[in-house]
């Protein structure tokens, strides 16, 4: 009985030390917590003490935005965006894969023996039938994903636009030291 209530106590204080955080667990962790591309879209994100701040680009174009409550919810779908549309290119990649080994493989037993394919061929048939169809769902689905990974891309870059048009209205002309700098900002 003792032996138990000791052990109990020993599994209780190696849980409570297990469980408690040290001084580098409580400090705020910055750098880099995210990033990927697909198809010439591409985002990065760094967070710096309490602020996140995006890089999204396409094909080299790249901007940075701060996230905010106004602008949080499209980066989160373009970052999911690009997600997919990294996954429907290796689906497509997959099955059109599989569809060429088919056919390679129906071509070089068709040059070697006509007579084995005789029976095989509804087999064959519905095999490629097989792969052209997921080939092709993934194919929309990829073509999908780039739309909505464009309109995401597009949306946080004509709100910047705007901010830079606004800026642009309200500081005087020949204040351009000032422009400059507002613009560098954004």
């Amino acid at each position: 009985m003792k032996k138990c209530v000791l052990l109990m106590f020993f599994c209780f204080g190696l849980m409570l030390t297990a469980c408690s955080q040290s001084e580098e667990d409580k400090q705020e962790y910055s750098g880099i917590i995210g990033e990927g591309k697909a198809m010439g879209y591409e985002y990065t994100v760094s967070k710096e003490q309490n602020t996140f701040s995006w890089k999204v680009g396409y094909k080299g174009d790249i901007s940075v935005i701060e996230e905010d409550s106004s602008n949080e919810d499209n980066l989160d779908n373009f970052r999911i965006s690009v997600s997919d549309s990294k996954e429907a290119l290796a689906k497509l990649i997959i099955w059109g894969s599989y569809f060429l080994i088919v056919v390679i493989t129906t071509f070089i037993f068709y040059k070697k023996k006509r007579k084995k394919l005789e029976g095989s061929g509804a087999i064959i048939t519905v095999f490629a039938g097989i792969a052209i169809y997921f080939a092709f769902g993934a194919l929309f689905d990829l073509s999908s994903s780039l739309q909505n990974t464009k309109y995401y891309y597009l949306v946080p870059r004509l709100l910047i636009n705007q901010i830079k048009v606004i800026l642009f209205r309200y500081i005087p002309s020949n204040d351009t030291e000032n422009r400059q700098q507002h613009f560098s900002i954004l």
